[in-house]
């Protein structure tokens, strides 16, 4: 009997097959099923395979700080991401980095170029280094090209300015400031809400550089992050700007008259230290054929450069007030006057020097520029050290 069944069940295959065989349809539209089912099973084992591979970079990009909805939503879902470049030196280093953390992910690669890229980075803001305490090498080692690590985020989609009160470590000097930027490339860009999520990047990635640095200070909030500041569009409003060290300045002061395009513009700089400043003053009225320009330098020394300043102008120091005054004849004159004062609650030591064609102007205006300058940069405690000609 069941020879009998499996006889005729395997007849009745054979021919169930030789019908399927025949139909003109069928065999065909079978192998587009069967096709199907392998990509779908493929593209379903590549998807996985990417999202895994994509949630790696995103566990490691930057110390593994960018907020994973905010990536998501901001890098192509569709597309195997890749990291470049990434850095993380926010931690205890025996030397201040220059870069205190970094990470690029790019993604759709071919032939070389990647159709688009997220790139952040959080570098420290270093003050000036100059190479001496005296005026003119304050202000050459300011006018010192910035590399271009340090102005990068000028060309950045965002970026926000951090303090760190407490200091970052690793540095020869104080650094109390560091900037983190970021730049969303390529079709990055086109993303909707794109800016208020890389704004949220931003802000975790300096609040792990604060929180890794010991900075304390408040936490830095997506608000704070903004676009870099433009370049000035009227090249009159940048050529006449003056460096803020040099605003506490009037030309009245010496009877002068204001700067006009063809003067001399002053040079300043303010930095965590020291505040410098020099100007030229053309003069309203002329007392004579050499008395067109007179000159005024500003220096505010603080903290650590206060032993160097007395030492690079130990001469000078022992001498106020008990130097000769000038012989006449000179083509130039100049007054050194030199105070201490509390600027504001730091002790301050400064010197104001005031040179002319006629050493009677720059004696009789010499004090009253000192008041002005100290006046002007909130000094108190003032205490006037004397004055000298040099």
């Amino acid at each position: 009997m069941r020879a009998l069944i499996k006889g005729r069940g395997g007849d009745v295959v054979a021919a169930a097959w030789e019908r399927f065989t025949g139909h003109r349809v069928l065999p065909k539209a079978a192998l587009v099923v069967l096709a199907a089912a392998l990509v779908a099973g493929f593209l379903l084992v590549r998807s996985e395979r990417r999202d895994a591979r994509n949630a790696e970079v995103l566990d490691t990009a930057c110390g593994g700080v960018l907020p994973r909805a905010a990536m998501s939503g901001l890098l192509p879902g569709d597309e195997t991401w890749e990291l470049f470049g990434d850095l993380d030196l926010t931690g205890p280093s025996g030397r201040g980095p220059r870069t205190l953390l970094r990470c690029s992910v790019q993604w759709d690669e071919y032939w070389g170029d990647a159709s688009g890229s997220l790139e952040l980075a959080a570098v420290p803001v270093l003050d000036f280094a100059p190479t001496g305490v005296r005026l003119g090498d304050i202000l050459s080692a300011s006018a010192a090209k910035e590399p271009r690590w340090a102005t990068a985020y000028l060309d950045a989609t965002t970026q926000v300015t951090a303090d760190c009160p407490a200091g970052l470590p690793g540095y020869p000097r104080p650094v109390t400031r560091f900037r983190v930027h970021a730049s969303l490339r390529g079709d990055g860009a086109e993303v909707a809400g794109a800016p208020e999520k890389l704004r949220g990047a931003v802000a975790a990635a300096a609040n792990h550089v604060r929180e890794r640095g010991g900075c304390g200070g408040p936490a830095v909030k997506p608000s704070d992050v903004r676009p870099p500041p433009g370049p000035v569009e009227d090249p009159d409003e940048e050529s006449d700007a003056v460096p803020p060290s040099c605003r506490w300045f009037r030309p009245g002061m010496l009877d002068g008259r204001a700067w006009g395009r063809d003067d001399r513009e002053p040079d300043g700089v303010t930095g965590e230290d020291v505040d410098a400043c020099s100007l030229s003053v053309p003069r309203a009225k002329p007392a004579n054929r050499l008395d067109h320009v007179a000159e005024v330098g500003s220096v505010s020394w603080r903290g650590p450069l206060l032993p160097e300043v007395r030492t690079a102008y130990g001469a000078e120091l022992a001498a106020l007030s008990g130097a000769p005054e000038p012989e006449s004849g000179e083509k130039s004159y100049t007054l050194a006057v030199w105070a201490e004062s509390s600027c504001p609650g730091a002790k301050s030591l400064s010197r104001v020097t005031v040179t002319t064609a006629e050493s009677a102007l720059a004696a009789g205006r010499a004090d009253r520029i000192l008041a002005g300058y100290l006046a002007a940069s909130d000094c108190r405690a003032v205490k006037v050290l004397g004055k000298v000609w040099k």
